[in-house]
C-alpha cells in the first residue's frame, strides 16, 4: 500500500483499515507520515532559526521524533495492555506515523506567523491539539474502547513527561538555593 491509499482507506474505513491491515504495509506508510510530518516540523522550525540548516539537523530531529513516539506508544500499549484492552503496539506506532502527517499543516502556518498574522507557538500548540485528537480517535478504534480511556491512555505519556521536567525543575532550585546559602 502506498501512502496515499492508505490514508484514503483510512478516512473511507478506519475500523477495517487498522483490522485487515498488515504490519508490513502499514509499516511503509507510517514511516513515510513520520519523515513528511518531522521534515514539515524542520521546515517550520527553520523560519524562525530555531535549528541549523542540513541533513544532519533534520536527522536529529527525526531520530528525536522516532524514539519519542516509540516510547510513547510503548507506554500507551503497556497502559491499555494491563487494563485489558486488547491491540497491537506495532500497529499503534506506525498509525502514529500517519498522525504526524497533520504537522504538515505548520508549514503554512508559519508562513503566516512570519508576516505576522499569527502567532507561532499558538500554530505550533494548535497542530499538537490536532494531532492529540486524531491518536485519541486511532487509540479508540485499534483497541476498542471508550473516548475517555483513550483520552487518558493519550495523555498519559505527556504528564509523565511533564512530571519529570517539574521534579527536576524543583531539584534545581534547592540545589540552587542550597549552593547559594
Amino acid at each position: 500500500m502506498t501512502l496515499i491509499s492508505t490514508i484514503s482507506d483510512l478516512l473511507d474505513d478506519p475500523q477495517g483499515v487498522i483490522g485487515r491491515t498488515s504490519r508490513r504495509e502499514l509499516g511503509w506508510a507510517g514511516m513515510s507520515g513520520y519523515g513528511l510530518g518531522i521534515f514539515s516540523l524542520f521546515i517550520f522550525l527553520r523560519l524562525f532559526s530555531a535549528v541549523p540548516p542540513g541533513a544532519y539537523s533534520y536527522a536529529s530531529l527525526l531520530l528525536l521524533g522516532l524514539g519519542v513516539n516509540f516510547c510513547f506508544a510503548a507506554g500507551i500499549h503497556l497502559f491499555l495492555e494491563m487494563t485489558g484492552a486488547e491491540g497491537d503496539a506495532l500497529k499503534l506506532f506506525f498509525l502514529f506515523g500517519l498522525t504526524e502527517l497533520f504537522m504538515m499543516l505548520l508549514i503554512p502556518l508559519g508562513f503566516l506567523a512570519r508576516l505576522d498574522y499569527l502567532n507561532p507557538v499558538a500554530d505550533f500548540f494548535l497542530c499538537f491539539a490536532v494531532i492529540i485528537a486524531a491518536r485519541v480517535s486511532i487509540i479508540r478504534r485499534l483497541y476498542s474502547i471508550s473516548r475517555n480511556k483513550a483520552l487518558l491512555s493519550a495523555a498519559m505519556p505527556y504528564a509523565a513527561v511533564f512530571s519529570g521536567f517539574f521534579m527536576l525543575l524543583v531539584y534545581a532550585i534547592v540545589y540552587l538555593v542550597w549552593l547559594v546559602v
